[in-house]
């Protein structure tokens, strides 16, 4: 099976699941499979840094990804970092990826609710992360600048990968 599942992690509204699902089945042609939320407390927590490590996530979940699934994304609503960075929007390992939507959401600076620019910066971060999956660097530097869709260079090289899946 050609499809990438999408593991919420604590409460994800279904409209924002349904919405990252769609844009990533136009852009990558994967079809997605919503997998049942688990509760964000089976990872640890850093209270000194009222965070989440990023690595301690994705090393738990990169074992989870069912048999049948090309990729795994997990979508998490909760600040995360990594050691070394104040914060990190995701970060991808193997075949998983993980997202943070804390960051992406605009009134986490205070800013005026905006339901478009958060599912476009969700999306572009899940491409993004599981574009990393797929053997791809970064050429982009900043979330809002960039298209949801490949540049031109990674378009090639993406093909030639999904290619092998066909």
């Amino acid at each position: 099976m050609n499809y990438i599942c999408i593991l919420p992690v604590g409460e994800i509204r279904e409209v924002t699941l349904i919405s990252i699902g769609k844009g990533l089945e136009e852009v990558l042609g994967f079809s997605y499979r919503i997998l049942p939320p688990i509760n964000i407390s089976d990872f640890p927590y850093n209270a000194e840094r009222e965070q989440y490590n990023a690595e301690d996530i994705i090393t738990e979940i990169v074992e989870t990804i069912p048999v049948t699934a090309r990729k795994l994304l997990e979508m998490i609503d909760v600040d995360m970092f990594v050691p070394g960075l104040n914060f990190v929007f995701g970060i991808a390992q193997a075949n998983s990826a993980v997202i943070s939507l804390a960051r992406l959401n605009p009134e986490f600076y205070s800013k005026e609710k905006d339901k478009t620019l958060f599912r476009q910066r969700a999306l572009k971060e899940a491409i993004h992360e599981l574009g990393h999956t797929f053997g791809l660097h970064h050429c982009l530097e900043e979330t809002d600048s960039k298209s949801a869709y490949f540049c031109r260079n990674c378009c090639m090289m993406i093909s030639r990968k999904l290619s092998h899946y066909w």
